[in-house]
């Protein structure tokens, strides 16, 4: 795998940025591979559209900017409506399916549509781990992480409490991509 770049838009922030550093976390401790992360950091992030793109590679990243998208996974229609750019033709598109009901020209985007937070919720019981069933859709749709190394490093991770459910989380997220409805 060469250069590979990562766009997780949403509301808020808090749980894309916590995806972008699970991932990064991931490929660099897990996978020994470089792996550098641009998080938005403008008052956005408190309830308005945000933004964290990771770029991971097998060689040092010399240029630490998001140039051509590889992977987007969005879910929050302004979120996407500003961040779209910067998306290569051919790019895998994960869209929220309840959230974004306007994707105008998708072009040749593997475009696929999943109810990503009403599913977390209504089998997690909590939306905070979006972040966590992020990390699995990205890595069922794109092999970017091996999965084994996605399970060991949440259940490293995770809180002793928690773990079950984070480690649950990563199931639905792989289901999800599984089931997926591409268009």
């Amino acid at each position: 795998m060469s250069r590979y770049e990562i766009r997780y838009a949403a509301i808020g922030g808090q749980g894309i940025v916590t995806a972008g550093s699970l991932l990064m976390a991931i490929a660099v401790e897990k996978e020994n591979k470089h792996a550098v992360g641009s998080p938005t950091t403008t008052s956005a992030v408190r309830g308005g559209a945000t933004k964290v793109d990771v770029i991971i590679s097998p060689e040092k990243i010399l240029f630490p900017r998001a140039r051509a998208i590889d992977f987007f996974l969005c879910t929050y229609q302004k979120s996407y409506d500003q961040y779209r750019d910067k998306i290569k033709p051919d790019a895998i598109v994960v869209l929220d399916t309840n959230l974004i009901t306007e994707a105008g020209d998708t072009g040749n985007w593997k475009l696929h549509k999943i109810p990503i937070i009403q599913e977390t919720k209504s089998r997690l019981g909590n939306v905070m781990l979006t972040s966590v069933v992020t990390l699995a859709i990205t890595q069922e749709l794109t092999g970017v992480i091996e999965y084994d190394n996605l399970v060991d490093y949440i259940r490293e991770w995770a809180p002793e409490g928690l773990r079950d459910l984070n480690l649950k989380a990563i199931e639905v997220g792989c289901r999800l991509a599984q089931k997926v409805e591409r268009k």
